[in-house]
């Protein structure tokens, strides 16, 4: 069984604008490797490409196929390089298809006047006094065995409850080292809002997904505890809106997002 720093180690470039990767089973969702994961390769990919001093700013990601265990290829695409700001796009391609489409900003710092100090950590319960989400073989994703999850309020997915929202602490089981890839696995990892206001359910995926990194990774620990807030503003014809937001075990903001989720309902 791969441990995610094991999967990044494999990343191999075979020149400036394709890389080589393998993943096993141990990291799907159903039959394919779960978003997070796919989205942080081609991301440690982009980074290898732009000056240091360039930090991930934002990110668009498309989830257009399953993105199959074994090895795979990942290809960039620069799109500029300005003075401050490298855009660039990039795939997971699996079997000749593109799984994952990825397209980012990376920025470098800039002087300026004003600062507005992002929302704190909600007050809640420390992680040993939540629920855990436990493994389940068979039962939960294969993924979420390098993981661990401390749910602090809100509900498990099938509990048809009567709000979507949630929130968790969250972490590492294997010793990872911190980086914005490691970031947005740890991101993806949560159930999606939808499906635990529903009580039967063939599966659930997400559509799209953006991120925003309000702040660097100086100090931050992937190996102790984060939080994660988790809602719905609105949901349709099986279709959610959710916004999250993740706090490093310091409690500063480190990312915030938007998706676009489906749920697949029994009829």
């Amino acid at each position: 069984m791969q441990t995610f720093s094991t999967i990044l180690d494999s990343l191999q470039a075979i020149d400036d604008d394709h890389y080589n990767v393998s993943y096993d089973d141990s990291w799907l969702q159903g039959r394919t490797a779960f978003g997070g994961l796919s989205a942080s390769l081609v991301v440690a990919a982009m980074a290898q490409t732009v000056p240091e001093d360039r930090a991930l700013r934002a990110l668009s990601v498309s989830f257009v196929g399953p993105a199959t265990p074994g090895q795979h290829s990942i290809r960039l695409r620069r799109l500029r390089e300005g003075g401050s700001v490298s855009h660039l796009q990039g795939e997971l391609v699996c079997d000749g298809e593109v799984a994952t489409s990825v397209s980012a900003a990376f920025g470098s710092g800039r002087s300026s006047s004003y600062l507005q100090s992002a929302p704190p950590r909600p007050d809640c319960k420390k992680p040993e006094e939540c629920e855990r989400l436990p493994f389940i073989q068979g039962l939960t994703p294969d993924f979420t065995q390098h993981f661990e999850m401390r749910l602090t309020h809100g509900a498990l997915p099938g509990a048809k409850a009567d709000s979507a929202d949630y929130g968790l602490w969250l972490r590492f089981v294997e010793p990872t080292p911190t980086s914005i890839a490691s970031l947005i696995a740890l991101a993806d990892v949560p159930p999606m809002p939808g499906l635990n206001v529903v009580q039967a359910m063939k599966a659930g995926s997400s559509l799209s997904w953006y991120l925003e990194f309000p702040a660097g990774l100086d100090g931050s620990d992937m190996n102790d505890w984060w939080y994660y807030d988790y809602r719905c503003q609105s949901a349709a014809d099986g279709y959610f809106n959710n916004t999250a937001t993740i706090w490093d075990p310091s409690g500063r903001p480190a990312m915030f997002s938007r998706q676009v989720a489906v749920v697949f309902e029994h009829s």
